[in-house]
């Protein structure tokens, strides 16, 4: 059985080549796998920080939380995350998972405007791909 999961991508460091390298390494990752289109915002909760750039990614699965949660962890390392790198306000990409079929795993992420409208448009392209 395939899972569902919904992704959040954000980066303010070299944004648009972080943003790219990201989805590049995702579409290799995942079958199936769509992005929203990509939004500048501003920081939420880091001081001085340059804008993020944003994107939502559906995709299906047959991986648990646990070990989607590790892809993403390697998938930072990879593009030069390190720990400590959001106490100065650099986050070269940060990937999160939101959602995992129905299970909620990050609620305050999912009620940001960009999130919810990049959820709406990717679910908006499956309906009609469905059609």
């Amino acid at each position: 059985m395939l899972n569902k999961i919904i992704l959040s991508l954000g980066s303010n460091q070299d944004q648009e080549k972080n943003m790219a390298e990201a989805v590049r390494i995702l579409r290799n990752q995942f079958v199936s796998i769509a992005f929203s289109n990509s939004v500048y915002t501003e920081p939420i909760g880091l001081t001085g920080s340059a804008p993020f750039l944003n994107r939502v990614a559906v995709a299906y699965t047959s991986e648990q939380p646990d070990e989607i949660k590790h892809l993403l962890k390697r998938i930072e390392y990879k593009l030069q995350r390190m720990p400590d790198d959001k106490n100065f306000g650099i986050v070269p990409i940060d990937i999160d998972l939101l959602q995992w079929n129905e299970l909620i795993l990050k609620p305050d992420d999912l009620r940001r405007y960009y999130i919810i409208e990049g959820i709406r448009a990717l679910e908006n392209e499956e309906f009609k791909q469905m059609k």
